[in-house]
């Protein structure tokens, strides 16, 4: 870990935010960055009382992009590590089982637009700005952006974002669905704790549950009544399921506690 924390945490109720701090370099995820996105978000995860994760940039940028100036003295065996190791981050944040808000203001290019795509949801400013610049520097897309992005948004708009570095703002990613909801510049963090609420007010097995049916896609029709069948009946008999079934009746808002 850098003597300057790269990645700064703070609590708001059941709401963890993360915070990307290398506003230098334009918040870029370097391996000091990566490194430390990786225990935060296994904290956040492990604590039973965060009920939503927001990630964000210092100084009104979301994240640049990988850190270039580690290409200078590259081999192939080094950027296979390098791409290696972004998986820790991204495991973590598509196949655990709390829900992630990605706040986005200023650019979300190259690496730091997968990390966004890997949220669950995107706040994004409306002059955020979104790129996947690989093929500028002769690379092809990481990050997870091969399965993140299609499914957002279809094949045919991914392959013209992917393969002409289209640049986008944050009015025209609403429009495609890279984001699902629009701030005022500056706003984006508000807007996100806002939705982290209602997120955080939802029964966390069953959002936990129906995030894990997403890290299997693509499904096909009998694969995803499989996981109906399986899941389904062990959520109807949880404590959180009776105590919804309680404030139904009892025309209460119910008290989920993750059991």
């Amino acid at each position: 870990m850098a003597e300057k924390m790269t990645v700064n945490v703070t609590r708001e109720g059941p709401i963890s935010v993360l915070e990307i701090d290398n506003v230098k370099q334009r918040n870029a995820l370097t391996m000091v960055v990566k490194e430390a996105l990786v225990p935060a978000l296994r904290e956040a995860e492990e604590n039973t009382d965060v009920r939503c994760i927001v990630i964000t940039g210092a100084g009104g940028t979301f994240s640049a992009g990988g850190d270039v100036s580690l290409f200078g003295d590259m081999t192939p065996a080094k950027g296979r590590q390098i791409v290696f190791d972004q998986r820790k981050f991204l495991h973590l944040m598509l196949r655990g089982d709390t829900p992630i808000i990605a706040a986005v203001e200023g650019f979300a290019y190259g690496a730091g637009f997968g990390l966004a795509m890997a949220a669950d949801h995107v706040v994004s400013a409306e002059n955020a700005k979104f790129c996947a610049a690989f093929n500028k520097i002769g690379l092809m897309p990481d990050g997870g952006l091969l399965w993140t992005l299609p499914q957002r948004i279809g094949m045919g708009r991914a392959k013209d974002m992917l393969m002409c570095a289209t640049v986008i703002d944050g009015i025209q990613a609403k429009s495609l669905g890279i984001a699902d909801r629009l701030a005022k510049p500056t706003k984006a963090l508000d807007v996100a704790m806002e939705r982290a609420m209602h997120f955080a007010s939802a029964a966390p097995l069953a959002v936990a549950t129906i995030k894990s049916a997403f890290a299997r896609y693509p499904l096909d029709l009998e694969a995803a009544f499989a996981i109906e069948t399986d899941a389904q009946p062990a959520l109807m008999n949880t404590q959180d399921a009776k105590e919804a079934r309680r404030a139904f009746f009892a025309k209460e808002k119910p008290n989920f506690k993750g059991a």
